[in-house]
């Protein structure tokens, strides 16, 4: 779109022209003014599409007159639909950030309980923790009545998530896709 704005800085880029061809007197005449004759040509351009432009508007209103009432209701039906995937974006994301709160307090919780299992004095070792009924290990293992227990990455467990809804809504093949899928209706946002 033409604005005003560009036909003004047209014209001082031929006013700029035209004085310095007025200081330049003699040095490089001829080159001045193909410089000058240039821009000149490039400002009547610029006005010309700026005019062609404006019809065109003009004749798009006319175009669009009859149908205002209908454009104005598709309009309200769009407003409140993107509102809708608004909200539910942002429900999604909520949903996301409970389920990294919940990730960390389970995590926080097997923190817990290992420190309880150190000072309660039962045995330790990472090779055997599988062999023991109950214990932990230095990376954070641990074994209770034969259940063994790890922290949870919060990011995998996300991603998990929204693999698992990507999978529903667009296939089960969509599952296993590459980087640089190309499903239909799919847009990677990195």
């Amino acid at each position: 779109m033409i604005t005003d704005q560009d036909i003004e800085q047209a014209e001082a880029r031929v006013a700029e022209m035209r004085e310095r061809g007025d200081r330049l007197k003699m040095a490089n005449r001829e080159e001045t003014a193909d410089a000058v004759r240039l821009e000149v040509g490039r400002l009547t351009e610029l006005k010309e599409r700026k005019a062609a432009q404006a019809e065109a508007l003009k004749a798009r209103k006319v175009a669009e007159r009859p149908h205002l009432a209908e454009l104005k209701k598709m309009n309200a039906q769009l407003s409140d639909s993107a509102e809708k995937v608004d909200k539910a974006r942002h429900d999604a994301a909520e949903a996301l950030s409970r389920l990294i709160s919940a990730v960390r307090r389970h995590n926080g919780s097997i923190g817990a309980v290992y420190d309880r299992m150190k000072e309660l004095g039962l045995p330790a070792g990472d090779e055997v923790v599988d062999l023991y009924d109950s214990g932990y290990g230095s990376a954070g293992v641990l074994r209770i009545s034969g259940t063994a227990w790890t922290p949870l990455p919060a990011d995998t467990l996300t991603m998990y998530a929204v693999t698992q809804v990507m999978a529903n809504a667009f296939g089960p093949k969509h599952r296993d896709c590459p980087k640089d899928c190309v499903c239909p209706g799919v847009t990677r946002l990195a």
